[in-house]
């Protein structure tokens, strides 16, 4: 009996291990990428940009599918949260950006951001 808990205690001990160091090379490959800009947006169709911050990106669930939201703090340090919108679609493999620091450039539209450009700075 007392071998049957120690052949379990290793194999839970050997896979927690294994979780970290994947989560530890997931990290260090996010973090030496260099930052990733895209533009959503074609050369033709221009969108004046009136907002133009630095903040964290978050998704929050919604009836339809995830919604980006990007929280910054305003001038005044009080923290505000806009849901991002893309007209053209969203960047590629967008989801594993959620909790990096990004900046955002495009049209404020009431709690919304038309977004022009989305640059990934860093990491969470």
């Amino acid at each position: 009996m007392g071998r049957i808990i120690s052949i379990v205690l290793f194999v839970i001990v050997v896979g927690y291990a294994l979780d970290i160091a994947a989560t530890y090379q997931q990290t260090l490959a996010i973090e030496s990428s260099s930052p990733q800009s895209a533009s959503v947006l074609g050369a033709l169709n221009t969108i004046p940009s009136d907002f133009n911050e630095t903040g964290t990106l978050a998704f929050y669930p919604n009836n339809v599918g995830p919604v980006p939201y990007l929280f910054y703090q305003d001038s005044d340090g009080r923290t505000v949260a806009k849901a991002l919108a893309f007209p053209e679609g969203s960047p590629a493999d967008f989801s594993s950006w959620s909790g990096a620091h990004v900046s955002v450039t495009g049209y404020s539209n009431s709690e919304h951001v038309v977004v022009s450009t989305i640059t990934y700075l860093s990491a969470p």
